[in-house]
Order: C-alpha cells, then sequence, then structure tokens
C-alpha cells in the first residue's frame, strides 16, 4: 500500500511540475466582486487553463403598485473551468494579458438557494441549479479592476422543472492585491 501511495505521489507530482511549466495564466487571482456581491478564486491549473470558484449573493426584489414590495438576498456558488484561448494573438500583438485578460471558453455551473438569508422574498422552488458552454472574455487594469462578460446556450434546472436557454453572466469588481504579472 506505501509503494502504490508513494508511487501515485511521485506521479501526480511529475503531471503538476508538467502542467505548471509554460504557464500563461495566474497562479491564483482573488477577486472581489460587485453587481452580484461575492468574493472569487481563479486558480491556474494549466498553461492557458484555470479553475474559477466563487460566493456569490443574488438579489431580488418584487412590488408594484397596490401590494406589499418583497426583496430577498440568496446566497450561490459557481464553479467553472475556463480555457483561455487568445492568449498567443495577444502576445504577439504586445497586449496585456496579466490578471487573466483574455478571451476563454467554459464549462460554468452555478447554484443558488431558494430561500433568503435576508428578506422575505421567497422562491417557490428550494434551489436553482444552471450549467451552461460559455464564450466569455475577462479584462483586468493595472490598478486591479475588472470585469468579465460570459454567454452562451445552458440548462436550468430546479425542483419543479427544467428548461434550456441562454446563460449570460457579468461581474464587475477588483482583483485584491491587484495584477501578479
Amino acid at each position: 500500500m506505501k509503494k502504490i501511495t508513494l508511487l501515485s505521489v511521485i506521479i501526480f507530482s511529475a503531471f503538476y511540475m508538467n502542467a505548471q511549466s509554460g504557464q500563461l495564466v495566474e497562479d491564483g487571482l482573488f477577486k472581489a466582486n460587485l453587481l452580484a456581491p461575492g468574493v472569487s478564486y481563479e486558480l491556474g491549473i494549466g498553461a492557458k487553463t484555470t479553475l474559477n470558484l466563487e460566493a456569490f449573493l443574488g438579489f431580488a426584489l418584487n412590488g408594484g403598485s397596490g401590494r406589499d414590495t418583497n426583496f430577498g438576498l440568496y446566497p450561490g456558488l459557481e464553479a467553472d473551468v475556463r480555457q483561455y484561448i487568445n492568449f498567443d494573438r495577444r502576445l504577439r500583438k504586445g497586449k496585456n494579458i496579466s490578471g487573466n485578460t483574455g478571451n476563454y471558453i467554459s464549462f460554468l455551473n452555478q447554484f443558488q438557494f431558494g430561500t433568503p438569508i435576508i428578506g422575505d422574498l421567497e422562491y417557490t422552488s428550494d434551489y436553482y441549479y444552471n450549467a451552461a458552454l460559455v464564450y466569455g472574455l475577462q479584462r483586468t487594469y493595472k490598478k486591479g479592476f475588472y470585469f468579465s462578460l460570459a454567454f452562451g446556450p445552458g440548462v436550468f434546472v430546479n425542483e419543479f422543472n427544467t428548461d434550456a436557454g441562454i446563460l449570460i453572466d457579468a461581474r464587475l469588481g477588483w482583483v485584491i492585491g491587484g495584477r501578479k504579472k
């Protein structure tokens, strides 16, 4: 058993070191988001590949004339694996790629609870799950300001039904500690 564990560690270490050679993405970016308040961490896992993990708060407001206005803050989680596709072209043109500034394709997963942590507006479903294959772009500027926009076909699931549609995901905020490259 010890030999198998040691062999596994050696193989994994060799794979990890090989994956990190020639890495163009940042090793790790900690970001604060403003549009859907939350935080995310983008971890470099390959030369042009990252794993982005995010925790956020969704906001909903429901009201109108002749009825009560209700609101809610809903916790959510997001994870996506991003493959940056235009780093080489950006470098050839003398453009910036620091802060993972580039275009990417990604498999995006979002999960949001239907019960608010603050407020009294409760959704009919206890959860919402979205999965989509998206094309996105991310830009990070010198002072750490960044924005990201992704869109693509997706599947939207809750406890009552499953629908297909277009997912649009927008982020705006700051890289904490600034760009690393």
